[in-house]
């Protein structure tokens, strides 16, 4: 397979420590050239090995293929739709937009420009939703009739990004900061793909800024389908103490819990069981690099980003107004 040639807008964290670790380990990726802000970030990449500019324009009007966007949130929009537009394919980190309607835009304009678009939802993956996806996939508990997906913890993660850029975007609604967008994206993404094949038809919510910054630092996200099943997506940076489990299903044959990556744990009228099988935990730069190069699916399409959107915007809404929105997602 002849390698993607590659540039990176945004040579933060998640771009310097793991996108180009992984993108350069697969063999199926060359990546060139970097456009970010900030000159010690610039300096980074050249220490890479790496073309650095703070230019977008000149960065785009070269022979890359593929660019992956790992900037702050706020700037995904206007950099995607220039993106677009210079016929380029794309990776985003989530979220994939700041607002619905944004996202929306960037989704028309890859597809006006036949490039493709996909969204790096890391956490579609986890060790925790693997298990909870076989266990559900198999049969164990039978139909869903209600799951809930929650965190709970006593502060935002301000600290993970670089110390040589601003970290408090974090938590900045400006930036497209707070844990709707940092955590969200994930909680909600990971209960649309369990939910394979039903349609939302409803969103109540709880977005709320109590204490950090001024973005969201709590959410809870009550997600009605079209077979009647209630999903719960919710994350709290305010809290001092922490949940007994993360996942929560009852279904019409079992009930189900599951915290960590080893197990999930079934129980039945007359029985308790410990189960450690799990779903294929594969590669999404591989199968971005498949898709471009031999027409594969993608794990992560537009379109299931784009449902990940129009649920948090649809709880932004509910959470400013205290009522459900009626929604088809």
């Amino acid at each position: 397979m002849t390698p993607i040639k590659t540039g990176i807008i945004g040579f933060g964290r998640m771009a310097s420590n793991h996108h180009l670790t992984a993108m350069r380990e697969s063999g199926l990726y060359e990546v060139t050239a970097v456009c970010d802000i900030t000159e010690s970030r610039r300096q980074a990449a050249v220490e890479e090995g790496l073309t650095a500019t703070d230019d977008l324009d000149a960065f785009l009007d070269s022979d890359l293929e593929l660019v992956l966007i790992t900037t702050h949130s706020s700037l995904h929009y206007e950099s995607a739709l220039k993106v677009a537009a210079a016929k380029k394919h794309m990776l985003i980190e989530k979220p994939l937009a700041v607002r619905g309607p944004e996202a929306e835009e960037m989704v028309e304009a890859a597809a006006d420009n036949g490039v493709a678009l996909t969204v790096y939802h890391n956490r579609h993956y986890d060790g925790d939703y693997r298990l909870v996806k076989s266990a559900v996939r198999d049969g164990l508990i039978g139909d869903i009739i209600s799951v809930e997906n929650r965190t709970m913890g006593a502060r935002p993660a301000v600290g993970f990004g670089v110390p040589d850029y601003n970290q408090q975007w974090r938590v900045s609604a400006q930036a497209g900061g707070g844990t709707l967008l940092d955590f969200g994206p994930h909680w909600v993404e990971q209960l649309l793909d369990l939910l394979e094949g039903r349609k939302v038809v409803s969103v109540f919510a709880d977005v709320r800024n109590i204490k950090w910054g001024d973005a969201e630092d709590l959410f809870d996200i009550t997600m009605v389908f079209d077979n009647g099943t209630r999903a719960r997506a919710a994350k709290a940076d305010i809290s001092y103490c922490s949940l007994p489990y993360k996942w929560v299903a009852l279904g019409s044959e079992a009930s189900l819990t599951c915290s960590g990556g080893e197990f999930c744990t079934i129980y039945g009228e007359d029985f308790e069981m410990k189960r450690r099988r799990a779903v294929e935990q594969l590669s999404l730069h591989q199968n971005l690099a498949e898709h471009l190069r031999e027409g594969a699916a993608l794990i992560i399409p537009a379109s299931h980003a784009l449902r990940v959107m129009q649920v948090l915007e649809a709880a932004r809404q509910s959470g400013a107004t205290g009522k459900s929105v009626d929604v088809e997602i």
